[in-house]
């Protein structure tokens, strides 16, 4: 089989699995909307490599929309380190696995009822999978299981998915609402920006890759970078914006492209990073829902209307598709990348 055709089918396909997941959210969910919005003390994410990543942005948008602290943790650290995770108080805990079979995060959640705490979400693509069944409550995304065994698809469903119950919790209807508009802007974005990611993808002066986001964008600025690392086995980092400043900027060279996922919240701060990485010599990619005066070499200009804690799923297509063209320029196979399993079983 071709290769890389599983990703590239994978990528392309997520406005409508976008679409069928937040439809199979609109059935009647009055008893986890009464469960879910219980007085939670601290509301705690945990997942493995990209759900990980996903539940650092997730966790920012539930205490941005809740008010109710949240904060995510690896699951081998939950699993591993009780006590230094789990405090007293009323706790829930949104365990995510794309397989459901994850063995750090069954162990976590094995960890978690150990102690005498049963509220716990489960946000997975497999409802017959151990991960599902035991949940107490789950969200899936079915239609986002992928053949490939980077996540793709199935991150930015997931990810709906955790912004979906936020806004349950939150009962705010009009996130709500504003999330069924995020695959509106899909077919656009990709249509428009894939000759940009296959450009940048063949331009092998670039070298390392860096990838920045603040708030809610860190969390997919860290998944954006482990695509390109995993596909394509190049040299990505990913940091809050303004810590780049920090230490990391020393390794900047004209083979840099620092890859930039503005936030409305700090716009004017990122972009005086972006302008000062250009000043020494980066290549900038800036991505933000308008891009009027942004300094960057090149941009993506979403215009999908939301706001940064609405957005978040339109940032990944065209740094997925950077991730893939790579893969393929290097003459990788990014449906089987290097050394990785779609599943890590202990």
């Amino acid at each position: 089989m071709e290769r890389g055709i599983h990703t590239y089918k994978e990528i392309l396909s997520q406005g409508e699995t976008w679409r069928s997941t937040i439809q199979s959210m609109t059935v009647p969910q009055k008893e986890l909307k009464d469960w879910i919005r219980k007085p939670w003390d601290e509301v705690i994410f945990t997942g493995c490599g990209s759900t990980y990543y996903l539940s650092l942005s997730a966790a920012a948008i539930w205490q941005s929309i809740t008010g109710i602290r949240a904060r995510a943790v690896p699951a081998s650290e939950l699993w591993l380190f009780p006590e230094a995770v789990l405090t007293a108080g009323n706790k829930l805990l949104i365990a995510v696995s794309r397989s459901g079979e994850t063995s750090e995060t069954l162990h976590a959640v094995n960890k978690f009822e150990a102690l005498d705490n049963k509220d716990w979400l489960a946000i997975t693509c497999y409802g017959e999978r151990e991960l599902a069944l035991r949940a107490p409550f789950r969200l899936l995304a079915e239609r986002a299981q992928e053949q490939s065994v980077a996540q793709t698809r199935s991150f930015s469903s997931m990810y709906i998915l955790s912004q979906h119950a936020a806004g349950l919790t939150g009962n705010d209807d009009n996130y709500l609402a504003n999330l069924a508009s995020i695959p509106n802007a899909f077919e656009r974005l990709i249509h428009k920006y894939e000759p940009l990611a296959n450009e940048l993808a063949q331009n092998d002066e670039l070298q390392h890759f860096v990838f920045l986001g603040s708030g809610v964008n860190f969390g997919l600025a860290c998944e954006a970078m482990l695509k390109m690392k995993e596909m394509s086995l190049s040299v990505s980092e990913s940091f809050h914006f303004l810590e780049y400043r920090h230490g990391p900027k020393s390794m900047v060279t004209p083979s840099t492209l620092v890859i930039g996922m503005l936030n409305d919240r700090a716009r004017n701060q990122e972009m005086k990073v972006l302008e000062e990485m250009q000043d020494m010599g980066a290549i900038v990619l800036a991505i933000d829902d308008t891009v009027d005066d942004i300094p960057a070499d090149y941009v993506v200009e979403i215009q999908s209307g939301l706001n940064s804690l609405e957005r978040g799923p339109l940032l990944l297509p065209v740094l997925q598709l950077l991730a893939y063209y790579r893969s393929m320029e290097k003459g990788l196979n990014p449906d089987r990348p290097k050394n990785l399993d779609a599943v890590v079983v202990l």
